[in-house]
């Protein structure tokens, strides 16, 4: 096990539009295609999103001679390894309410869920990147296993080289993570600009 320090987050602003949940609903782009049943749903669901959510994230930097080297960290000076997650509430009560056979308002949260866990990897994703940027290195965009060229299989890796134990996600024989809103990722700090394909403003 490596040394280097290991980063905890506990504070998120959770913030979910109304149009990211109609669009994986499968209404499109124009919220006037919604009918006001799921817009209630939507409404109530999010209302109880404060109770259910406990959004949490943990990351190391590890040098690139610290990592196992493998192709998906090609130039980095420096890596970030990272899990977040929202917890096991909200999956517990969508799956409550699908066994109720409240089929629309389970799946309306599940979508939620996935939002949520997008959100709390966004804003890790912006921190590690704000960290890059203090060393006076150029962060990649976040890439997570089980993408290209990174097997799924090197979940394992992550998990050996944080405590994600700490923010209470397991891994499963098959790779998955428990909770599955759960988001496992890197973010190479390069020397070079040119390196990475990430926008800065």
């Amino acid at each position: 096990m490596n040394s280097a320090k290991i980063h905890k987050l506990e504070k998120f602003n959770i913030n979910i539009e109304d149009r990211r949940i109609f669009i994986r609903l499968g209404y499109g782009t124009s919220s006037g295609n919604v009918n006001d049943q799921t817009k209630k749903i939507v409404l109530k669901a999010k209302n109880s999103l404060p109770s259910l959510l406990q959004p949490s994230a943990v990351f190391k930097i590890l040098d690139y001679e610290e990592t196992n080297k493998h192709p998906i960290f090609k130039d980095a000076k420096k890596v970030a390894l990272c899990i977040c997650t929202i917890g096991i509430g909200l999956e517990e009560a969508s799956s409550k309410l699908l066994e109720k056979n409240e089929i629309l308002d389970g799946l309306i949260l599940d979508t939620l869920g996935s939002e949520a866990a997008e959100d709390v990897a966004r804003q890790t994703d912006k921190y590690i990147a704000n960290i890059a940027k203090e060393m006076g290195l150029w962060p990649s965009k976040r890439f997570s296993p089980g993408y290209s060229i990174w097997d799924i299989q090197e979940q394992a890796y992550l998990f050996k080289i944080l405590p994600a134990e700490d923010i209470g996600v397991r891994l499963t024989d098959s790779f998955m993570m428990v909770p599955r809103k759960s988001v496992s990722f890197r973010i190479n700090f390069y020397k070079e600009k040119n390196k990475t394909s990430r926008s800065f403003s």
